[in-house]
């Protein structure tokens, strides 16, 4: 998959491009709006798993049959590897750091693991089924939407600082939306940053290596310190 594209004329590229945004940037937050504020009604879970679906295979087809591009997928290359194990190791360690040396201390747990719990998330079983989704297929799911596909049409409208930028403050917007749903806004607010900081940083390897596999590595990276939490909080500190 290609950063560029190259066929029609500046004008019809960059107006596909917009549409292209448009068609996807709204579709994250919406699904986990759903997933997050309207699970206990049916539609609310339908309208989440339309998201998914439509996350999944708009883009490819958009990218294929109306921009008319090639589909390429590069296999991962050493430096794509190595730059993602490393990123993602410093981004787990550093995640999981602020968390112990900041958060632990004034959070109370017993109040957030109730919470928690109240989205089924007190059994340890359910808790790791559902952290190799989200750090596995979910992580790869994003990079594709986000770090490709957006990114690429970004690219066609504006500089590419910008373009990273806009499509991380996309990133940065759907996980903002589903984290008010389990922890208290000031967090949101760090944590939402940290988001951002680390899309910036995905958005400029995946430009430096031209392949995706070094953002997906390092989020995955990243995943793993954010779940840490998440177990600490409700199996460790949670039950005390």
């Amino acid at each position: 998959m290609t950063l560029n594209s190259s066929r029609g004329s500046p004008a019809f590229k960059k107006t596909l491009a917009l549409l292209g945004f448009l068609l996807i940037a709204p579709v994250p937050t919406l699904g986990v709006w759903f997933a997050a504020f309207e699970s206990s009604d049916s539609y609310g879970a339908v309208l989440w798993v339309a998201a998914k679906v439509w996350l999944l295979f708009v883009p490819v087809l958009w990218w294929r049959w109306v921009q008319k591009q090639p589909i390429a997928v590069p296999a991962p290359s050493r430096r794509a590897l190595t730059w993602g194990a490393g990123s993602g190791f410093l981004m787990a360690v550093g995640i999981f750091g602020a968390y112990w040396l900041l958060a632990r201390p004034v959070i109370d747990f017993t109040a957030l693991a109730g919470l928690m719990a109240s989205f089924s998330l007190d059994s340890v079983w359910t808790y790791l089924g559902l952290v190799v989704y989200l750090t596995l297929v979910n992580s790869l799911v994003e990079e594709y939407v986000f770090r490709w596909f957006m990114q690429v049409q970004l690219n066609a409208l504006m500089p590419a600082i910008a373009a990273a930028a806009g499509s991380a403050a996309v990133f940065t917007l759907h996980h903002t939306v589903v984290l008010a749903a389990y922890i208290p806004w000031g967090f949101n607010v760090l944590a939402s940053l940290g988001i951002f900081l680390g899309a910036m940083i995905w958005s400029w390897m995946y430009r430096k290596t031209e392949n995706l596999w070094s953002a997906y590595i390092s989020h995955i990276g990243a995943d793993i310190g954010v779940f840490a939490i998440g177990y600490h909080v409700l199996f460790v500190a949670g039950s005390a």
